[in-house]
This record gives structure tokens, sequence and C-alpha cells, in this order.
């Protein structure tokens, strides 16, 4: 019994989640930033984003501050004033869809939001298209699916 008590102690200690899941879209082969606010006080903490549990100990960081990242498509920049870091994928793949975490490094307790990632295959948008024959009007209208 105090096994049980002590481990929920400790993955409490070792992670605070704050808020509801954020859902962000991006587009196939497009570009995506992905904005984590945090709180005063953790100005000059790193910051980092994960994909996945998340968990202590089994965390996959695709991008920290001061770090280049090991997929270059992802890239992070803190906005220190605004607390706001911003993730940026760039040539979406339908494979970055998923769970990820901003993460905010802190003494004993890391700091996370949950990001909910949706990749979509392109966007739609309609074209008319007017012309005239003789004494007739043709228009059409299409459905085009980019990207």
């Amino acid at each position: 019994f105090y096994i049980i008590i002590l481990l929920c102690l400790m993955i409490f200690l070792f992670s605070v989640v704050v808020g509801a899941p954020v859902r962000v879209m991006g587009y196939r082969g497009e570009r995506v930033d992905i904005r984590c606010t945090y709180e005063s006080g953790y100005e000059s903490n790193s910051k980092y984003l994960c994909k996945g549990e998340c968990n202590f100990g089994n965390k996959v960081i695709v991008v920290k501050s001061g770090s280049p990242a090991e997929d270059q498509r992802f890239s992070l920049s803190d906005d220190r004033t605004a607390r706001v870091f911003t993730v940026t994928i760039t040539e979406l793949r339908t494979e970055d869809e998923g769970q990820y975490w901003c993460g905010v490094e802190s003494t004993g307790t890391d700091v996370y939001s949950e990001i909910l990632l949706l990749v979509r295959l392109g966007k739609f948008g309609a074209i008319r298209v007017t012309g005239t024959g003789g004494r007739r009007r043709i228009s059409a209208s299409y459905l085009v699916f980019t990207k």
C-alpha cells in the first residue's frame, strides 16, 4: 500500500500539468507553429517539446532551447517578454500527428501543457470559371485540393 502512495507522489513531484489540451492543426507539406505559454519566473528556464507520454525518464524530446533539434524540421524560439515559446515544424508529415507536451524545466518539477497536433492532407478551395461563347454564357465551379 505504501509503495503505491510513494509511486503516486513521485509521479506528481516530477511533473505538473497545466490546463486542458490545446488542439493545433496543420497541413501536410506546410509549416505549423505550436505556441506554448508559461508563467512568470520561468523566463530563464530551459524549454522543450516532447512527443508521446513524456514520462519522467522516458522523454522523447524533439527540440529543446539552446540545442539544435535532431530533426532539422523542428525549431524552438522563446519570447521571454511575452512568456511564450514557439516550436515551428516545417514540411509537416502525417506521422508528426499526435500528442506532444510543451515542457518547462524546473527544479524537481517540470511544468507541462498538452498539445494535440492534427495533420490534414491539404486545403480545399473553390474556383469559379466563367466564359462567354456567342450568346451563351457558361459558368462552372470546381473544388480544388492543394498539396
